[in-house]
């Protein structure tokens, strides 16, 4: 007999957890940074950032912080929309953001807010969130949220990410070709598109 799926219980999950320090080295390894510039949704206790906004101060209707590099959100995964279209309308003001939620590709918001808007690194390897026993039980990524010439040649628009070797799925690394469906093939940055003539 085929089993069924647990009955989901929204809004009695935890939602302030703590990012497993190990994926944020990952992460600032992959991105080229040392820090982050800011927290979007932290805790005192939670922070990954100097500059931060916790859950009183509402980084959602906050102007993010555009300082070069890149900002920190790992959200509330019960209500992932509101986050998403911010990101993405932050992005057109030149804020990158650098998001961890779960890979929920069926969800509304992610049509709406993340496909063909973010950079998607689907994980490889589960994450452990920090004071909790076992690994999150859902397939998690990583959404890239930039100005659109930012970092184009750099991310094609889905991959997956083994996180822990920081290396890049079997033929997604990130200087790949990557097909898209509007724009046509697209090359890294310094690639020859072919014989000059």
């Amino acid at each position: 007999m085929p089993r069924q799926m647990p009955a989901q219980k929204p809004g009695r999950s935890v939602q302030e957890v703590r990012t497993p320090p190990e994926f944020l080295a990952a992460v600032k390894s992959m991105l080229h940074v040392a820090d982050f510039d800011c927290d979007l949704a932290a805790t005192d206790d939670n922070t990954v950032a100097d500059l931060y906004y916790t859950e009183a101060e509402n980084a959602l209707v906050q102007a993010w912080p555009r300082e070069g590099g890149w900002n920190w959100l790992n959200p509330p995964f019960g209500d992932l929309a509101p986050w998403v279209a911010k990101a993405w309308r932050e992005a057109g003001r030149g804020v990158q953001t650098a998001m961890l939620v779960p890979a929920g590709v069926g969800a509304n918001w992610w049509r709406d807010w993340v496909h063909l808007k973010a950079r998607v690194l689907l994980l490889n390897g589960r994450l452990t969130f920090v004071g909790h026993p076992t690994p999150y039980p859902k397939d998690l990524c990583l959404l890239l949220y930039g100005p659109p010439t930012a970092f184009r040649a750099t991310f094609p628009d889905y991959t997956v990410w083994v996180w822990r070797a920081n290396a890049w799925g079997p033929s997604a690394a990130p200087s790949a070709v990557v097909a898209h469906p509007a724009r046509g093939p697209r090359r890294a940055a310094g690639r020859r598109r072919g014989p000059r003539g």
